[in-house]
């Protein structure tokens, strides 16, 4: 079996993504993205989704949790990706 994940090119490596959030007027709004097994579902909900928040926060600060790591980073606005998507098998 494989899986599809959401990775963003931080620090020189593509990182898996946990999260990625925006804070507008002291309210936090967060995706977060769970691994999907078929191509239906990381299009529905992982990209679209993705793309459409990116544009609609594009002039804010975003943050991206990348799994497993302690240290979110932070991008200007405009400035966040690049993201990707990336299959992985299981093993």
């Amino acid at each position: 079996m494989s899986y599809v994940r959401l990775e963003a090119w931080i620090g020189g490596e593509w990182l898996e993504v946990d999260a990625v959030s925006v804070t507008v007027m002291d309210s936090a709004l967060t995706l977060s993205f769970e691994h999907q097994r078929t191509e239906s579902g990381y299009r529905s909900l992982i990209w679209e989704p993705l793309e459409k928040f990116l544009r609609e926060y594009r002039d804010e600060p975003l943050v991206v949790v990348p799994l497993g790591r302690n240290l979110p980073v932070m991008f200007g606005p405009g400035a966040a990706g690049p993201f990707r998507l990336a299959e992985m098998r299981d093993a």
